[in-house]
This record gives structure tokens, sequence and C-alpha cells, in this order.
């Protein structure tokens, strides 16, 4: 069974959405992603991702910046293709 971690930052000063979502990466494995939900793109969390090898997929909606962050070892990549 797959599950999503949610991580709504939006109401959060910095670096509090960083923290928060820097803590909930080892919490990933073969079965969990991560959902951050955030009111600007995140550019400083992009380049710790890289850096780390995380994937990510950024999409924009509204008001509202949506990060879905995995790691290789995800077993459910293909769900991120669909999202827009």
């Amino acid at each position: 069974m797959f599950s999503e971690i949610i991580v709504d930052t939006r109401e959060l000063e910095a670096p509090e959405p960083m923290t928060v979502v820097l803590n909930s990466l080892s919490k990933l494995d073969e079965n969990t992603s991560i959902k951050m939900i955030h009111r600007i793109e995140p550019l400083m969390l992009f380049g710790h991702l890289d850096k780390n090898n995380m994937n990510y997929k950024v999409v924009s909606k509204n008001d509202d910046v949506f990060i879905y962050i995995w790691n290789d070892s995800f077993k459910n990549k293909e769900i991120f293709k669909d999202i827009n």
C-alpha cells in the first residue's frame, strides 16, 4: 500500500517550510512520497533535493504550489506523470 505524507506549509514563515519538509525526507521509502503545499516555489529546496538525488514535480494551481517528492526506490512513480 502506498502512502503520501502531506506537508502543508502555506501558513509557515521561512525557514520553517524547509525545516519541516527536510525532516520528512527521512520517511521516504519504496511506498511513501511527500506532497508539499506551499504558497511559492521553494527554490532553495530544489537545490537540496537535486544534491540528494531526490525526484520531484512542481505543479501550480490557483494560489498554491504543490511539490511532489519521492526517492528512486518509490514503486509507484507512474502516478506523478498524470499530475498537472
